[in-house]
């Protein structure tokens, strides 16, 4: 049987030309030495593929329109509006998965004939003649083409049937049915992909359909080839901080109206390119001096104004008045947007996207996440849907998540099969499928703890396991692999408990989840940049547009140079770890020296990363990899950099420097491993004080629920890897005792032009949605994120004090603490039994 498998596969590989020519052929040219190799575009054909790979069959002139593809050579090949990222990303798993995409066009793109352009790759293990692709439109299904693209892109297009566009949101949907070609077994299905190439996929509309966009049309706004949606601020010459703050105002507002999931801000000359928007703020005497604006004629008050894309500019938007009050006035009109169009579907998409928010002391269907019914004649059937929970949701052991399914499953299953519930990306349940001869059930109902949850974005993953003994002969022909094996009924329901509602700091989750900290707080947040270059400002501006998307409103940011003067609200501080006092870095947990040592080569880079306006054309090693596109940084030319007295010696090399450190970084990782698993022992050295801590808590300050620990001292260590940290907490003591007024978010890179570049790859929705702790370091080579867990934390209130609520909120906060809890159970225990003996010695007849 083993030898029929290897023979079936060879002949496979053979006929699609994926046996590789001897060296010295025109592939190799063509392939080139590494990963780092672009694509080039060929003079002919519809794919971007090997010259030795078999030529795609073309569609045949007389096949209906919704089952034709169009091939179209690609030196002719229109522009298309390209697709916008969501946390879903580009890629579908597995023998069953589908990506649902939300794009808004304008009135005058949804006239004329459209087409939709798709360019995927696929894995080489994927069966072309059993596995399918499936492109709908506002849910109607415009066409399917079986997926074979293994060794090079391709590019497909559907004709999209007229008046089916509308104005405003539209959903693109893609369903991929994959199945393997010679493997059967469960782990086989994890093989299987299709990813999807945003650089070179969207709506083909007519290109004059862009000449006319008005204040509406903002969230029409095309994306570059990433996804993200590049913002140009507009300037000559370096801006004083109140014209900056107006600035960064008008990104915050952008990004609202726009609902821009990942907003990427620059500073410089009027960007080109159809991609994007140019941003122009400021009062109507700084605008004379601006070039290209004499049209716009004069400014009497708060005005917006759209000026259209030109053969050499993408679009612009200008934000004026006669003075700052003015400028603010126009901004707080631009956030507030007006009314929001789009087809049902196309609604539905764009909700599902950011997450159906949940409050608590609920129960939702399924069919509102997104989940449709389905019958599944595979292996392994995949499920996902994205919740939001609030920012203020406390993660804890005070309750379960109720997901009651519905539907059935088939007879004669292995005794592999179950029901599988992924939260987060970790298994959370496991459920047997164990009646042999199937079973049909109506509330099949699966716990989910609450402690697995957290504040924001949530993806749950409900996994059908079906395999069948028919699976050992791994026949794509025969009659029980088409048989249905699972169904999932799209009235299954989830029902989530009442939660407990008290922010956590520090807690990066519940930043990056609704800006918790910046609006909650009763002082003004400031955003302190030590460093006022264009990148620093660029990437502040960056984040600052991402965390009002999350927040859902404007957070009026004020801007300081630094940490000291005025009153002192929560603070966000962006800047090159060079500009950070040691004493910022060391008051959050970090050790400054440690961070100099391995940080110091790349804060001597002299060459800018490529994310400076443009983004690398993905090539086929990260298209395999499935990277964020944004999450790329090329090779960084360093120069010597000067010897500081704690670093190594001028004869030292710098690897010397770290292999000289490398064992205590050793020790201190393996010490806070050993705490982190053995929290029993940790948490029972603190037992008096916490205790004592919450009797004063209950009693004490209404804003502050539970006093913070003792700072302590240990440090957590930055792995080398990391382009960029994300830190949170309280610098002192005296800080905790604000609040949130107190906290401190830091975000800090080895110099300004990887704090930029690396800021691009944290926006991105699918590594935004994985930050959380109390630190978050990232390689935005490849949007890699470590996350650190605190070791203490503040709970601070964050809704009207109630009964109900101080008792989930205490039941949550002794879950965390076993320790106490048992404690506390002991003290009881013995006080019940201290007051039973002293009221049984006094009851009762006595002898004698």
């Amino acid at each position: 049987m083993q030898s029929v498998r290897v023979l079936t596969a060879l002949s496979c590989l053979t006929a699609l030309g994926l046996i590789l020519p001897a060296p010295g052929s025109q592939a190799q040219s063509f392939l080139g030495s590494g990963p780092a190799e672009r694509f080039s575009v060929p003079p002919v054909g519809d794919a971007l593929r090997r010259p030795d790979a078999q030529q795609p069959v073309p569609a045949r002139p007389t096949a209906p329109p919704a089952e034709a593809r169009r091939d179209t050579p690609v030196a002719r090949i229109a522009s298309a509006r390209r697709l916008p990222a969501t946390t879903d990303g580009f890629r579908m798993e597995g023998e069953e998965a589908s990506l649902s995409l939300p794009v808004y066009l304008t009135e005058a793109q949804t006239r004329g004939r459209q087409r939709l352009r798709i360019s995927y790759l696929s894995a080489i293990s994927v069966a072309p003649e059993a596995s399918e692709l499936m492109v709908s439109v506002n849910g109607t299904v415009i066409g399917r083409t079986s997926i074979q693209a293994p060794g090079a892109v391709k590019v497909v297009e559907f004709e999209i049937p007229e008046g089916n566009l509308k104005l405003g949101y539209n959903a693109v949907s893609l369903s991929a049915s994959q199945r393997h070609r010679v493997d059967c077994s469960l782990n086989a299905t994890y093989e299987l992909w299709t990813q999807i190439d945003p650089s070179r996929s969207g709506l083909v509309v007519a290109p004059v359909a862009a000449a006319n966009l008005e204040l509406k049309d903002l969230p029409a706004l095309e994306p570059d080839d990433s996804g993200a949606l590049p913002v140009r601020v507009v300037t000559s010459d370096k801006p004083n901080l109140p014209r900056l703050e107006r600035m960064i105002h008008a990104v915050e507002a952008l990004g609202l109206i726009g609902r821009i999931a990942q907003p990427v801000v620059e500073f410089g000359p009027p960007m080109s390119g159809r991609a994007g928007l140019n941003l122009i703020v400021g009062t109507a005497a700084e605008l004379r001096e601006m070039p290209d604006l004499e049209g716009i004629g004069p400014t009497g008050g708060p005005r917006l104004l759209v000026l259209p894309p030109r053969a050499d500019k993408a679009p612009t938007l200008v934000v004026s008045g006669t003075s700052y009050g003015e400028i603010e006035d126009a901004i707080a009109a631009l956030a507030r947007g007006g009314e929001t169009y789009g087809t049902a579907t196309g609604l539905k998409a764009a909700a599902l996207a950011r997450g159906i928010i949940l409050e608590g002391d609920e129960t939702v269907s399924l069919k509102s996440l997104g989940v449709s019914t389905r019958e599944f004649s595979g292996r392994l059937l995949r499920t996902d849907f994205d919740v939001y929970l609030p920012s203020d949701f406390l993660p804890a052991d005070y309750g379960k998540v109720m997901l009651n399914l519905a539907g059935a499953y088939a007879a004669g299953l292995t005794s592999e099969a179950r029901i599988l519930v992924d939260l987060n990306g970790s298994n959370a349940a496991s459920v047997p499928l164990a009646q042999t001869r199937g079973e049909v059930f109506e509330n099949n109902t699966i716990p989910l703890p609450l402690a697995r949850w957290r504040p924001g974005l949530n993806r749950v993953a409900i996994m059908a396991q079906v395999p069948a003994p028919a699976d050992e002969t791994c026949g794509l022909n025969a009659t029980d692999s088409k048989r249905e094996r699972f169904l999932i009924l799209d009235r299954a329901s989830l029902s989530i408990p009442t939660l407990a509602r008290a922010a956590r700091i520090p807690d990066l989750a519940a930043t990056t989840s609704g800006a918790l900290a910046f609006v909650k707080g009763e002082r003004r947040p400031r955003l302190v940049l030590p460093s006022l270059d264009k990148d620093t400002v660029a990437a502040a501006t960056t984040l600052a547009a991402r965390l009002a998307v999350a927040a859902g409103r404007m957070i009026d940011f004020e801007l300081a140079g630094d940490m000291q003067g005025g009153a002192s609200g929560p603070t966000l501080v962006v800047g090159p770890v060079r500009s950070l006092s040691p004493s910022t870095l060391s008051g959050l947990g970090l050790d400054p020296d440690q961070i100099r040592t391995i940080w110091q080569a790349r804060a001597e880079t002299t060459r800018a990363p490529g994310q400076s306006g443009s983004v690398p054309a993905p090539t086929l090693d990260r298209l395999r990899r499935n990277l964020p596109q944004r999450c790329s940084l090329p090779e960084l030319t360093m120069r010597a950099a000067v010897p500081s007295p704690s670093a190594a010696a001028p004869g030292e090399t710098r690897r010397g420097a770290e292999a000289k450190l490398s064992d205590g970084d050793l020790v201190t990782k393996w010490d806070e491993t050993l705490r982190a698993r053995h929290p029993f022992v940790e948490a029972a050295a603190g037992t008096v004080e916490r205790a004592g801590a919450v009797v004063s808590t209950l009693v004490g300050d209404p804003r502050t629920w539970f006093d913070a620990a003792k700072p302590s001292s240990a440090t957590i260590a930055v792995p080398p890897g990391a382009s960029l940290l994300m830190a949170q907490g309280f610098p002192t003591k005296a800080a905790a005792q604000d609040g949130f007024d107190g906290s401190v978010t830091v975000v800090t890179a080895p110099n300004a032009l990887l704090l930029k570049a690396s800021t691009a790859c944290l926006v991105d929705p699918a590594v935004w949605a994985r930050i959380d702790g109390r630190f978050a370091f990232l390689d935005a080579s490849d949007g890699s994120l470590e996350t650190v867990a605190p070791r203490q934390v503040d709970f601070v209130e964050t809704k009207t004090r109630s009964l109900s609520n101080i008792r989930l909120v205490t039941a949550g906060w002794l879950s965390m603490n076993p320790a106490i809890y048992v404690a506390l159970t002991l003290g009881f225990a013995l006080l019940l039994g201290l007051t039973t003996s002293s009221l049984v010695r006094n009851i009762g007849r006595r002898n004698g």
